[in-house]
């Protein structure tokens, strides 16, 4: 219980505390009491780049819009040329290259299954199993080495033919 008839706020703060709490309160009022000086506009003189405001107007201002130049110049001619070498390269990679979109892989796979599935080479698919592959999609194995299309022996109509005309020449020979 405080008996006195005022009462200290700072009495029960730590004495460092109370020090920076008096000094800001002391820079508060004095910063409120000066007098405030009001800012006279200085005007400058007005500075005009490049000597007085007597600029010349550039080229490219009097110039017309696609108006084009007045003659050719000789990089003009090779830079229209890798220009249009450059686009019609673009366009080709862009036309013919390969369509390795999702839906084409499954298409294609989903065709290799059933293909294998109706020649009996597959029972059952397998998940995570490629059957659209090189060793499913050609016969490697050969019967022998050198028919390895596994052709019959059977002669061609082009060397019977070549045979035919041998024999007669040799008869006109006798």
């Amino acid at each position: 219980p405080t008996t006195g008839s005022s009462i200290d706020p700072l009495q029960n703060t730590s004495p460092t505390l109370a020090m920076s709490l008096a000094n800001i309160a002391r820079t508060c009022q004095r910063s409120l009491t000066r007098r405030i000086v009001p800012v006279t506009k200085q005007t400058a003189p007005k500075r005009c780049m490049g000597g007085g405001g007597h600029q010349p107007i550039s080229r490219s201002m009097e110039a017309e819009l696609f108006g084009g130049h007045p003659k050719e110049e000789g990089w003009e001619t090779t830079t229209y040329i890798t220009y249009a070498a450059s686009a019609v390269l673009f366009l080709m990679a862009t036309v013919f290259a390969p369509d390795t979109s999702i839906k084409t892989w499954a298409s294609s796979e989903a065709r290799a299954r059933l293909r294998l599935q109706a020649e009996g080479k597959l029972d059952q698919p397998v998940f995570g199993v490629h059957y659209d592959t090189h060793e499913n999609n050609f016969d490697f194995e050969s019967v022998s080495p050198d028919n390895p299309f596994n052709e019959e022996d059977d002669e061609d109509e082009d060397d019977a033919e070549v045979e035919d005309e041998e024999d007669e020449g040799d008869e006109d020979d006798e």
